[in-house]
């Protein structure tokens, strides 16, 4: 009787799934809950137990010290690392789907933008494809001159105010140093080969290198690696007065290595990031710049998080010209924003934990003075132009000589 009772409740069951109208599916949301893989759960003794890469960083989420035990190697960590953390969380597919889940909300008050997009016939020093950047690792998480003035072209900007970057944070930071070692200038990592930087600080060295991975100037923890540069790219439209198409990629002659510490940020999609990036409340700027105006540069890697600051109060807030190749951003009256010695470093806007690049540390008037902001290169108006860079100057081919004279400058 029993299992007549069950053989009527199971063709119910049935007729019902079968109906019209009926779903023969379940939600996405109800079938991950059912299909979710169980963890398996901890033993008294699980954290005696030798590192276990199964247990630590496939049945769970591990952390790079969890690798690390397991490898206790730190290039096989690292190696291990750079594949686990999703390596292509800014490439065209994922734009792509936000583009088409998200609307775009054109602000009608930012100027159109201007051409500074053509690149000069004459860089062409190599030719072939070079990739742009499309394999950042997944890691967490100014500029103050005055244009018109001549002496202030070596007092460029750094973080006032901001807290120290910690382990894993601002992995894109690049350090243009001087052949004593000295920093001047910031950058931003494109990807292994190529490095972001602002063209008014190619003015001031002839003869530089990019360190990378570096948070204490005054001590090493083993990610510091120093880079000689092969050729420097600077906007043929660069203006020396107005810091106009304030823009420089720089060619390394050697890979660099991703790892903790290390790793680029993303070029995002033009009208996504004009729409979606840039409409954020704010955006993150990193450098080892002067704790405040005429102050001792820091020792260690800082950041701070910048709100933007709308177009019309910004123009308002100076007398210099505020051209549709720049953006403001910082506070009016807060003690916190960029400073002398790290121009050309990165502005930064995270979106759903991926942090795509939005600006260049380029000028501004004094340091976190009242009623005046930071003033950055929009990247979003250069994309085609760094991409094309970095195209015209591909790897040279193996057996061909290395550039050893100073680094070469296409104008």
């Amino acid at each position: 009787m029993a299992g007549l009772l069950c053989l009527l409740l199971l063709s119910a069951s049935l007729a019902s799934l079968l109906s019209p109208g009926g779903s023969v599916f379940i939600h996405r949301e109800h079938a991950n809950s059912i299909l979710d893989r169980v963890r398996r759960a901890n033993s008294l003794f699980e954290e005696m137990k030798k590192g276990n890469l199964e247990r630590e960083c496939w049945e769970e989420t591990c952390s790079y010290e969890e690798a690390r035990e397991v490898f206790e190697d730190t290039e096989k960590t690292n190696e291990f690392w750079n594949k686990y953390k999703e390596p292509y969380p800014c490439g065209k597919l994922t734009l792509a789907r936000r583009r088409r889940s998200e609307p775009l909300t054109a602000d009608s008050s930012k100027d159109p933008p201007e051409d500074g997009e053509d690149l000069d016939p004459t860089m062409n020093p190599f030719d072939g494809d070079l990739d742009p950047t499309t394999n950042p690792l997944d890691l967490l998480g100014l500029n103050n001159t005055q244009p018109s003035s001549a002496e202030d072209e070596n007092s460029l900007v750094r973080i006032v105010g901001g807290r120290d970057c910690k382990d894993g944070e601002c992995p894109w930071q690049a350090h243009l140093i001087k052949e004593n070692n000295e920093g001047f200038c910031g950058g931003t990592i494109l990807n292994e080969f190529y490095i972001l930087t602002a063209a008014h600080c190619l003015n001031q060295e002839k003869r530089f290198k990019v360190r990378v991975g570096d948070r204490n100037t005054e001590k090493e923890d083993g990610n510091e690696m120093v880079h000689e540069v092969e050729v420097i790219i600077k906007h043929n439209k660069f203006d020396n007065k107005t810091f106009n198409c304030d823009i420089a990629v720089l060619k390394l002659k050697t890979p660099i290595k991703f790892r903790m510490n290390v790793a680029p940020a993303c070029l995002p999609e033009k009208d996504w990031a004009e729409s979606t990036l840039m409409t954020q409340k704010s955006g993150i700027v990193s450098g080892f710049g002067r704790i405040h105006e005429m102050g001792r540069t820091s020792v260690t890697l800082k950041m701070l998080e910048v709100p933007y600051v709308d177009r019309n109060t910004c123009k308002l807030s100076t007398p210099f010209s505020i051209t549709p190749n720049m953006f403001c951003a910082g506070y009016d009256s807060k003690l916190e924003d960029a400073c002398q010695g790290d121009s050309g470093g990165p502005h930064v806007t995270r979106f759903k934990d991926t942090y795509f690049i939005t600006g260049i540390i380029s000028w501004g008037e004094g340091c976190a003075r009242k009623g005046k902001f930071g003033i950055y290169t929009k990247v979003t108006n250069f994309l085609k132009w760094i991409e094309r860079s970095m195209k015209k100057t591909k790897t040279r081919p193996q057996g061909e000589p290395e550039v050893t004279a100073a680094p070469l400058s296409l104008d």
